[in-house]
């Protein structure tokens, strides 16, 4: 019945819908019963998954390890200036900067690379990432009009919450600004990007002016982590408006024995907050308008 929509960030090109689905599920729903508050049924969120917009027609990939198939890139690959831009702000969100780089994208891509925050990922992974987002927000390329369109199939006349994580919580927040005819009530942008100015001047139908958020809906809750380096800037309100609900938490890291498994950004220490509960349990309480 999709009263709830949950849409992912980057890196998602091979998971599985249902797979990944069920793992949000399950951390909304502890999230939901930490709070003592009511969970709603499996069968009533659903997802928007555009993560195949990014493949080649017919291209077929690791669905076990999203990681497998990434081509061997480096810093030298990134000939886009807004890669370029994109790489360095995401940076600004990390430690202390590393030594051993020779030029700002190398020593941001090193900062990035032995980040906790970000559960020390490989450069190439980086790199990777990077590139996606810079696609989406290329008006060249072809996964924005995917993404959304996959957007507009998913939500339903019964959605009152959409949850957007990461590169996610922009096609949610795109979307939504899109659709004013929609009945959503609640947005929650979490580990969202969309305070940094290389995505704020690029958001379509149009960079919103200063204060404009989401008219459309009657609440926008923005979750963002101390030491999410993406989410850089943590208070959108100064930006889209004073209606956005800023909300910061602190996402611990995880880890798997010896080996860091999560870091701040991850989307499952997010939906396990209270802050996120909050929010999805009030827009569902929300009559209809």
């Amino acid at each position: 019945m999709s009263r709830v929509v949950v849409c992912h960030g980057i890196g998602y090109q091979y998971k599985h819908r249902e797979t990944w689905l069920t793992e949000w599920y399950d951390a909304l729903r502890v999230g939901l019963t930490d709070a003592a508050l009511p969970v709603p049924e499996a069968g009533d969120v659903s997802a928007v998954y555009y993560g195949s917009c990014y493949r080649a027609r017919g291209g077929k990939g690791n669905v076990d390890d999203e990681l497998a198939d990434i081509p061997p890139l480096r810093i030298g690959d990134l000939n886009d200036p807004l890669e370029l831009e994109l790489l360095e702000a995401f940076a600004e969100g990390t430690e202390v900067p590393a030594a051993g780089g020779k030029g700002l994208g190398q020593m941001a891509l090193r900062r990035l690379e032995r980040s906790e925050r970000l559960g020390q990922p490989a450069g190439r992974s980086v790199l990777w990432m990077i590139r996606q987002v810079r696609r989406y927000l290329d008006a060249n390329d072809t996964v924005r009009a995917c993404a959304q369109q996959r957007f507009e199939r998913v939500v339903t006349p019964e959605t009152r919450v959409v949850i957007g994580h990461s590169l996610g919580s922009v096609v949610g927040y795109e979307a939504l600004r899109a659709h004013p005819e929609w009945n959503v009530h609640t947005f929650v942008s979490v580990g969202s990007p969309l305070g940094i100015r290389a995505v704020y001047d690029r958001l379509l139908p149009s960079s919103p002016a200063a204060g404009d958020g989401i008219s459309s809906v009657s609440r926008w809750v923005n979750v963002a982590a101390k030491d999410d380096p993406v989410a850089l800037v943590k208070h959108l309100g100064p930006v889209f408006g004073e209606e956005v609900e800023d909300r910061p938490v602190v996402n611990l890291p995880w880890y798997n024995g010896r080996k860091y498994a999560f870091g701040s950004h991850s989307v499952l220490h997010y939906l396990t907050t209270a802050e996120v509960a909050e929010a999805v349990a009030g827009g569902l309480r929300a009559e209809e308008r």
